[in-house]
């Protein structure tokens, strides 16, 4: 598996879904069975393995191995990388690209706010150089959501 992966819009997409999202990011640690999946998730194997055949038609997971018990052909997935960035992104926004999709306690988020909050004033509040201003080409932004308990 690579750390990083150039996707397409299609597959972006595809990725930006919750629970396609939460399924990568679980594959992309472990290989896992849909069934195994369905049961992490508490979700029908049915549905799972209709999210695990989309990402894995557009390219973004693969089989890892199979094994076969009694006749039945058990297929374990994982992800073809735990990171994705679109094809038309420079490398210098490569990182800022990539879909993060990460699950924080109440605790954890505070402490992310801490530190982000830190990094982004190290920005916000440096001197613009005036011929620097013309060059400016992006900028960012984040956001945070509340875990979707249906997902």
């Amino acid at each position: 598996m690579r750390d990083s992966m150039v996707v397409t819009l299609k597959q972006q997409k595809l990725i930006s879904h919750p629970l396609r999202s939460n399924i990568i990011r679980l594959l992309s640690t472990t290989p896992m069975t849909a069934k195994q999946v369905a049961d992490h998730y508490s979700k029908t194997t049915g549905s799972i393995h209709y999210h695990i055949q989309q990402l894995f038609l557009n390219d973004l997971l693969e089989i890892d191995h199979t094994n076969s018990i009694n006749g039945i052909v058990e297929k374990y997935y994982r992800a073809k990388a735990a990171h994705f960035h679109l094809e038309n992104d420079s490398p210098t926004n490569a990182l800022i690209q990539k879909v993060h999709n990460v699950p924080l306690t109440s605790d954890e988020l505070r402490h992310l706010n801490d530190e982000f909050s830190e990094l982004i004033l190290k920005y916000a509040n440096r001197k613009a150089d005036p011929d620097q201003v013309e060059q400016i080409e992006h900028k960012i932004t984040f956001s945070v959501e509340p875990k979707n308990t249906g997902i």
